[in-house]
């Protein structure tokens, strides 16, 4: 009995350490409304190449989206097309804003209140990208597409309640990095917390290589979650 005692201390230890990695684990792969700082802690800076586009951009900032004025312009509601097309253009495919936004047109890409159908934006260079996810985030899916070069589009909310499309295309840190097409565009990299707002969802694709076979292999345990289109 005394050295069972003696061994509580011991126990009890060895429990608050598994309680606590079982804590952080769901932490990081619970998919929910997460705070824009957070996940994995990431030693090294890490910076993708995504390209830059703003949505006030003149050559397309007055273009309807879908070619109905009723759903807004690029410039006032673009902030999805303009995401999604610096994530292709990423991929090495040639597009813009407004070359999405036309072919979006062409196949019925919005839904009847103007939000874009995610997965038909994959269309546009179906031999290049694939549509892999589009749900709730967890730290997990977005720290692992980051490990592996893959940015991705998270959903925000600002200040004026209206939702906003970001792309997560790094992390410094706790700090998720992020590519803004709407008014913090000419910031370049900054950290997400600064839109003062949770990630409320998360979109990504992914490229496709030559061998047809999809160049990361996360897609296997995502796509139940393929629901929504906004």
């Amino acid at each position: 009995m005394g050295a069972l005692k003696r061994s509580w201390p011991f126990i009890i230890f060895i429990l608050v350490v598994l309680v606590a990695a079982l804590a952080v684990h769901i932490d990081w792969t619970w998919k929910r409304k997460i705070s824009p700082r957070g996940g994995r802690y990431f030693f090294h800076r890490v910076e993708l190449a995504v390209p830059s586009f703003r949505q006030s951009d003149e050559k397309w900032s007055d273009d309807p989206l879908g070619g109905i004025e009723a759903n807004g312009t690029l410039g006032g509601e673009g902030c999805a097309v303009a995401a999604a097309a610096m994530v292709f253009k990423f991929y090495g495919v040639e597009t813009d804003p407004q070359q999405l936004n036309w072919f979006l047109t062409s196949v019925d890409g919005y839904t009847e209140n103007g939000w874009i159908y995610w997965d038909r934006a994959a269309w546009f260079a179906p031999d290049r990208i694939r549509h892999v996810y589009e749900d709730l985030a967890s730290y997990q899916l977005i720290d692992s597409n980051l490990a592996r070069g893959n940015p991705v589009i998270v959903r925000v909310r600002l200040s004026s309640g209206i939702t906003h499309f970001v792309v997560i295309a790094g992390k410094d840190g706790f700090d998720y990095l992020v590519r803004d097409p709407g008014g913090g565009s000419a910031k370049g990299f900054y950290p997400l917390r600064e839109l003062g707002s949770d990630i409320e969802g998360l979109r990504f694709y992914q490229p496709i290589v030559k061998s047809g076979r999809v160049a990361a292999d996360t897609a296997a345990a995502t796509e139940r979650g393929e629901h929504g289109n906004r």
